[in-house]
């Protein structure tokens, strides 16, 4: 396997900075984050109750707890929507001990709408629309204008604990593998 070192003088796979969507391939913006690494600074859209609200880095800290990003293109697809409420469902064995983010491409009031429909309790919508956050981790497909879809998780101190890109766009991610990861955080 080739490899070669990218930011951070970690190890990377060029293949691995590839997703594919229906065997077209596309490549990722940004840097390979690895386990370890600091969160970069980010920052994601909420609009409730009809005011703007900043998800950023400084934002996580305060919280003091792990936090998961359910990274996904839209709500409005049927693999985003099945990715969606699976971390639902797993969120609610940590009773609000880890902070979950629902992470989509969609406008905000897209994720309002499936927010309400869904009745989410354990995941909070919160938009990158703008791209920013995509691109600060890695997960921005600038050929298609949106995030790939992802799982990341943080520790209470915004280090990654764990990252998974899925490489086949229409895939679901490895839900035991975050789980695994959020219960060795608390």
């Amino acid at each position: 396997m080739n490899r070669t070192h990218g930011d951070g003088g970690h190890e990377v796979d060029p293949e691995a900075r590839t997703v594919f969507v229906d065997t077209a391939p596309y490549s990722l913006c940004g840097p390979n984050l690895a386990v370890g690494d600091a969160a970069p600074d980010f920052e994601l859209w909420q609009y409730l109750n009809g005011m703007p609200a900043l998800i950023n880095r400084e934002r996580l800290l305060e919280y003091q707890m792990p936090t998961l990003f359910c990274c996904l293109h839209s709500v409005d697809t049927r693999v985003g929507a099945i990715q969606a409420r699976k971390f639902e469902q797993l969120l609610s064995r940590f009773d609000h001990q880890v902070v979950g983010y629902l992470v989509s491409s969609d406008l905000p009031f897209t994720q309002n709408r499936f927010s309400d429909k869904e009745m989410l309790a354990y995941l909070t919508v919160a938009s990158d629309y703008r791209g920013t956050f995509g691109r600060a981790f890695g997960i921005y497909l600038p050929e298609l204008m949106f995030l790939t879809r992802s799982v990341i998780i943080t520790d209470a101190t915004a280090t990654i604990h764990h990252i998974e890109i899925v490489t086949e766009f229409t895939d679901e991610p490895n839900y035991d593998a975050a789980v695994d990861a959020l219960a060795e955080l608390l």
